[in-house]
C-alpha cells in the first residue's frame, strides 16, 4: 500500500520572499530593542530608581541583559539564514513582538500594585512563545501541523524550564533560622511580611495560620534581644483589618512592648513593603539591617527584591507546617512571582 501522507516541501523561497523575510526580521530586532528599552525603564522607574541599561550587577539585570542579548542573536541568526524560517512564521514572530512590546508598556505605566498578575504570567509565555519561534529547525523537515505542535510544545517547555530554574533557586536559596548568625548581624528591626488575615467573630480580624507562625518568628527575635524593634506591614483586603495592624495587636498581647513595634498598613505586594524599609526606614529614619521575617520559599523574591534595591537584609524562615500540596502550590507560584520579578520588576 503506498504511503498517501502528504508533507509540507516549500519551494525554494525566491529572492523577493527572502527580502520580506529579512525586513520583517529586521523589524522584529527593532521591536525587541524598543521593548527592552521600555522595559528596563519599567523595572527601574517602577521601583523609584535611575535606569541603568546593560548592568549585570544583580541578578535581575543579568537575568533580563542576558535574555535581551539571547534573543538580539538569535534575530541576527535569521537574518544571516531565513531559510531557516518560513514567511508565516517570520510574520508571527513580528506579531508576537509587538504584543511583547505592548505588555512592557503596561509594566512602565502601571503603578506597582496595579499591574495585573495574569500580564505578568501572560508575558512570560509569550517571551517563551518568541523564543520557540527563532529556534527552529530546517523548514521543510516539518508540515504546517506538526511544526504548529512543535512550537507550542518547546513553548511549553521553555516556560517550564525557566519556572524550574526559579523553583530550584527559591529552594536552595540561603536563609537562617541560627539565632547567634541573627545576633551577629546587629539588625535595626525584624519586618514581619504581611499575609492573610481570617474571619472570626468580626470580619477579617484574626491572623491566618501563615501571618501567625511569622508574628511568633518575631516575638521570639525581639524577647531574645536579638533585635531591638519590630515592623509588620501590610495592607487590608475590603471589609478587613490591614495585616499590619493585626500583627502588631497580636505582639503586644504576645507581651511586645507596642512602643517597639512599627505598623505598615499601605502595601499591597512583598515589593511595596520592600520599598517603605528603603524610602521610609533607611532613607528617612537611617535603618541600616533588617531581618526579614516569611516563609521559606517567600524569602527568595524577597531578599532578591531587597538587593535589587540596596537594601541590607537577613532572610529567616516562619515555622509553618504545610501539607505537601499546599507547599508545592506555594512555591510554584512564588517561582512564577520570582521570574516575574526578574524580568519585569513587578
Amino acid at each position: 500500500m503506498k504511503d498517501t501522507t502528504t508533507e509540507y516541501i516549500p519551494k525554494p523561497p525566491s529572492v523577493r520572499r527572502l527580502l520580506a523575510k529579512r525586513a520583517l526580521l529586521m523589524m522584529a530586532g527593532i521591536v525587541e530593542v524598543a521593548s527592552h528599552y521600555v522595559l528596563t525603564n519599567a523595572r527601574y522607574l517602577g521601583q523609584g530608581l535611575t535606569p541603568q541599561f546593560l548592568r549585570f550587577s544583580t541578578r535581575s539585570d543579568i537575568i533580563s541583559n542576558a535574555l535581551f542579548l539571547f534573543i538580539v542573536l538569535l534575530i541576527g541568526r535569521a537574518l544571516l539564514d531565513p531559510s531557516r524560517m518560513s514567511f508565516l512564521r517570520t510574520a508571527i514572530v513580528i506579531a508576537t513582538g509587538f504584543i511583547i512590546f505592548w505588555i512592557t508598556l503596561g509594566a512602565k505605566n502601571f503603578e506597582v500594585a496595579e499591574f495585573p498578575r495574569v500580564a505578568s504570567i501572560a508575558y512570560l509565555l509569550t517571551r517563551s512563545l518568541f523564543l520557540s519561534l527563532l529556534l527552529p529547525r530546517k523548514e521543510y523537515n516539518f508540515s504546517r501541523i506538526s511544526g504548529a505542535l512543535r512550537v507550542l510544545k518547546n513553548t511549553l517547555l521553555t516556560f517550564s524550564g525557566a519556572v524550574l530554574f526559579a523553583f530550584i533557586f527559591s529552594f536552595t536559596y540561603e536563609v537562617t533560622s541560627d539565632f547567634e548568625e541573627m545576633r551577629r548581624f546587629d539588625a535595626d528591626a525584624a519586618v514581619i511580611l504581611g499575609a492573610a488575615v481570617w474571619h472570626g467573630t468580626e470580619t477579617g480580624d484574626h491572623a491566618s495560620p501563615t501571618l501567625l507562625e511569622r508574628i511568633k518568628l518575631g516575638e521570639q527575635l525581639f524577647k531574645q534581644n536579638i533585635i531591638p524593634k519590630i515592623v509588620t506591614t501590610g495592607s487590608n483586603a475590603p471589609g478587613e483589618q490591614a495585616e499590619g495592624d493585626i500583627a502588631k495587636i497580636e505582639l503586644v498581647k504576645r507581651g511586645v512592648d507596642e512602643s517597639k513595634i512599627i505598623s505598615e498598613v499601605h502595601s499591597h505586594s512583598t515589593l511595596e513593603q520592600i520599598l517603605y524599609l528603603r524610602d521610609e526606614l533607611m532613607t528617612k529614619q537611617g535603618w541600616k539591617k533588617f531581618i526579614i521575617v516569611s516563609d521559606q520559599y517567600h524569602l527568595a523574591r524577597a531578599l532578591e527584591i531587597c538587593k535589587f534595591n540596596n537594601v541590607e537584609a537577613l532572610g529567616t524562615p516562619s515555622g509553618i507546617k504545610q501539607s505537601f500540596l499546599d507547599l508545592g502550590y506555594y512555591r510554584l507560584r512564588e517561582s512564577v512571582a520570582l521570574l516575574a520579578y526578574w524580568i519585569l520588576g513587578k
